[in-house]
Order: C-alpha cells, then structure tokens, then sequence
C-alpha cells in the first residue's frame, strides 16, 4: 500500500466512492488524496478519511461493509 502524491486521475470525468464516508470524489480536484491498495486507487474527501483508511484498508474493502455516510 502506498500514499501518493501529485498524481493526477487518468479518467477525465469518473466520479469515485470515498470508501470510508461514502462522499462523491472528483479525483482531479484530489490529486494528492489517494491510496493503491491490492491493485486498485482508493480516493478520499479529506486527509481524515484517507488516514482511517491508511490504518485499516481491509475494513473498508471488506465484502458487505458500508460506508459512514450511506
């Protein structure tokens, strides 16, 4: 698992899950809150949600689980 940084989205116009609160991200608006994790970018509302996930990402990608917000 590894945090970037300055990296920019590759899809001009997907929206994504913040999958610890369930928040709509617009990647291109966070390039610097993202997280690879088992071969896939996680994105995040805000540095909290990135940092909970950081600590357990198996929580969050758990099957069943939902997000906070939802």
């Amino acid at each position: 698992m590894t945090e970037s940084t300055g990296t920019t989205h590759d899809h001009s116009s997907d929206l994504d899950i913040d999958p610890v609160c369930g928040m709509t991200v617009e990647p291109e608006d966070r390039p610097d809150l993202h997280v690879d994790y088992d071969g896939r970018t996680f994105w995040f509302c805000g540095k909290g949600c990135l940092l909970e996930f950081r600590d357990a990402p198996a929580q969050y990608t758990a099957p069943g689980y939902t997000p906070t917000g939802m």
